[in-house]
């Protein structure tokens, strides 16, 4: 057998007297592609080997699909990192990616070992082409910076994977309103208990309940003359940006209202005081 450039030439010449046909040639990546669609990959990377060089770009990209098959996510970003040498085809970016992509969520997010994960799904959605869907990509680094504690970042994730873009700049305007706003903010919690569905711009009285059994620093939500929820008191009902009813039963009075400005993170019904 001899190689050129382009094919492996098989020389036939010792077959039988009826074969008409002496030496003959293939494409030269036709056995390594026939041994990956079998799942035989030792022997494709065997064939690589011999058959190509390192100066060929099959020979890396090759190498870097059959080593993401076999769950070798390092070698294999490492092959396409030597491919991109040799070529800038949209197609090595987004295998790479892919193999960026899988490495995050098979490997290191079920270990959890989050911090590692976060750095290469960042890096896979910097590596995938803008004509690539990143919907996964940006719904599995919702998931990772959920594991971190980080559930401003993900939610943004999440609406870019979820392709809310409308959302999304509504949600950012939120954000940025709570870290610059002088106003008093609160955030009403226990309304699922009262069946109370918020809505932007609703005023509401707040109520001081000065002999609950529970908690002398209650502030109870009302709409209407029903009691829909009360200003949140605890660690795990409020965030950084609003007033615990503590902090604010010194600053009202039992006619005090409040306006409902929106639902943040899908959680905090957060209002201002007026």
């Amino acid at each position: 057998m001899k190689k050129t450039e382009d094919y492996l030439y098989i020389d036939s010449s010792n077959a039988s007297e009826s074969s008409k046909q002496s030496r003959f040639k293939i494409p030269k990546t036709s056995k390594i592609d026939n041994l990956i669609n079998e799942n035989r990959y030792d022997e494709a990377l065997d064939w690589i080997e011999k058959s190509l060089k390192k100066n060929d770009l099959d020979y890396w990209t090759l190498k870097a699909f059959i080593l993401d098959n076999q769950k070798e996510y390092e070698k294999s970003v490492e092959c396409y990192d030597n491919a991109l040498k040799l070529s800038d085809k949209e197609e090595i970016h987004t295998d790479k990616a892919n193999a960026l992509y899988r490495w995050a969520k098979i490997t290191y997010f079920p270990e959890l070992e989050y911090e590692k994960a976060y750095e290469l799904i960042n890096d896979a959605i910097d590596m995938l082409p803008q004509n690539e869907d990143p919907s996964e990509f940006y719904f599995l680094k919702g998931e990772i910076l959920e594991a971190l504690h980080e559930p401003i970042e993900a939610k943004k994730a999440y609406l870019i994977a979820y392709k809310e873009f409308d959302k999304l700049k509504e949600f950012e305007s939120q954000v940025e309103y709570l870290k610059t706003t002088n106003d008093t903010l609160i955030n009403i919690s226990g309304s699922y208990f009262y069946n109370f569905t918020p809505e932007e711009n609703l005023i509401i009285n707040l109520v001081k309940e000065e002999d609950n059994e529970h908690d002398p620093d209650a502030i109870a939500a009302y709409l209407n003359g029903q009691k829909i929820g009360y200003v949140a008191n605890s660690d795990y009902t409020l965030i950084d940006e609003v007033k615990s009813a503590s902090k604010i039963k010194n600053l009202i009075k039992n006619d005090t209202q409040a306006k409902i400005l929106f639902v943040y993170l899908d959680e905090y019904i957060i209002a201002k005081l007026l």
